[in-house]
Parts: structure tokens; C-alpha cells; sequence
């Protein structure tokens, strides 16, 4: 669920305090994102998806990016993605990885 050589990655190329900033920065930004869709399903579109999947991509959530691309298809096929799927997801892989991140990233 997690890509570890990625968070490895960014942590050793950026050092712990940039790391920290960047991670709290995409978590916070995947959650805004998440609360606002979860608020108003019938306005959500493919791009939305699209920001959450380079997002969690970025930081290394791998089964959260692919849950992202996998809502992104369906919306484009004109279904509805489960939303409250997509967030549980993105809990656990908080959960996941707040023990090994600086600042222990939280959400709400």
C-alpha cells in the first residue's frame, strides 16, 4: 500500500525538516480535497481524481494512487466512485506511515 523507497527517497533527498513540511503539505491538500468531494459528490470530475493520484503518488501512497486513477476511469465513464472507500484509504495509509514520518503528519 505504501511505496517505502519512495518516502525513503524524498526524506534522504530533501533532509527531515523539508521532508516534513512537504509530507504535512500533501496530506493536508489530499484531505481538503477528500472532505470537499465527500461534501458534494455530484460535482466531482475526473480532474479531481487526477490531483489526488499525482498527489498520493508523489508522496508514496501507491494503493492510494491507484484507487485515485481507478475513480478517475469510472468518473469518465460516467459512473460514481466510491468516495467513502477512497477516504478509509487514505486514513490507513496515513496511519501507515505517521509513525515513520518527521512531525508525525495527522489528520482531522
Amino acid at each position: 500500500m505504501i511505496d517505502w523507497d519512495r518516502l525513503s527517497a524524498l526524506r534522504t533527498d530533501m533532509g527531515d525538516d523539508d521532508f516534513a513540511a512537504v509530507a504535512m503539505l500533501f496530506v493536508t491538500e489530499i484531505e481538503e480535497t477528500l472532505v470537499r468531494l465527500s461534501a458534494a459528490p455530484d460535482h466531482i470530475g475526473p480532474d479531481d481524481f487526477h490531483f489526488l493520484r499525482g498527489s498520493a503518488a508523489n508522496l508514496g501512497f501507491r494503493g492510494l494512487a491507484r484507487a485515485c486513477q481507478a475513480a478517475e476511469t469510472t468518473i469518465t465513464a460516467g459512473a460514481s466512485p466510491n468516495i467513502s472507500e477512497i477516504v478509509a484509504l487514505f486514513h490507513r495509509s496515513v496511519a501507515e506511515v505517521r509513525p515513520k514520518l518527521p512531525g508525525k503528519a495527522t489528520t482531522s
